[in-house]
């Protein structure tokens, strides 16, 4: 199994790539310690954001997450740490 760390470097990839193609950009010029709206994204694509988020990793969160974790690095490493524990099935 991944390392919380090692999930949270995917899921922070996975994020830039997805901003990337919502503002039609080079993933290199987004900054994962900027906030969400300094990527350029609006509240309704940050809950979209986290939705799509969510279904990738096949987990429920929450649609503040954005707003919880204002930067993608903050957000992959709190989605992370959900998605690495354990899971009742």
């Amino acid at each position: 199994m991944p390392s919380a760390m090692s999930a949270g470097r995917g899921i922070e990839d996975w994020l830039v790539k997805q901003i990337a193609i919502r503002q039609d950009i080079d993933p290199e010029e987004i900054d994962v310690d900027a906030s969400f709206i300094a990527n350029g994204l609006t509240s309704a694509a940050s809950v979209a954001l986290v939705g799509d988020l969510a279904k990738m990793l096949g987990v429920t969160l929450s649609e503040t997450l954005t707003w919880e974790y204002p930067t993608i690095s903050a957000l992959a490493e709190h989605v992370a740490g959900i998605s690495a524990g354990p899971h009742d099935e």
